[in-house]
């Protein structure tokens, strides 16, 4: 399977470099797994992303948020459909939903799109991740690859 991963978020903001650390994280497992994977990593969603999905089967964005603190395990990990349109071009509208509502007006849907959010808890200057989000990232990577895992085993490989 062609998966796009994608990280965003600003690394210099503690938590806020969530994207930066478990993308890479989870786009080597998938390359172990024998999936062709693209990474993409960068300070926010940009509209050239949507372009870049031309080949992908999947997508699974990568970001940390404030919105999941309740969250009893400290992530999230939820389909994402497409939302929005090139209509409304704001670039404080360009989340994941948004994204997907371009690649479609470029003639790439995506047969599936999935977003993995840990939440913060500091988004101070620094470059590292909170001890209490570095174990939010383990949580979330240790769910994704029993996700991946259990998923593979009820469906048919997609290359």
């Amino acid at each position: 399977m062609r998966v796009h991963v994608i990280g965003y978020g600003n690394p210099f903001r503690q938590d806020d470099g969530v994207g930066h650390v478990l993308a890479p994280q989870v786009a080597a497992w998938l390359e172990g797994r024998g999936e062709t994977v693209t990474l993409h990593l960068d300070h926010q969603l940009l509209p050239e992303v949507a372009a870049d999905l031309a080949d992908a089967e999947m997508v699974l964005f990568v970001d940390a948020s404030v919105s999941v603190v309740s969250s009893e395990v400290g992530y999230m990990f939820v389909p994402v459909v497409p939302d929005g349109g090139s209509e409304s071009l704001n670039i404080h509208s360009f989340g994941p939903g948004w994204i997907l509502r371009l690649a479609e007006e470029l003639g790439h849907p995506l047969r599936e799109a999935w977003m993995l959010s840990v939440s913060g808890v500091s988004f101070d200057f620094d470059d590292a991740l909170t001890p209490e989000c570095v174990e939010r990232v383990v949580a979330a990577f240790a769910a994704f690859r029993k996700w991946w895992e259990e998923r593979s085993a009820v469906e048919p490989p997609w290359k």
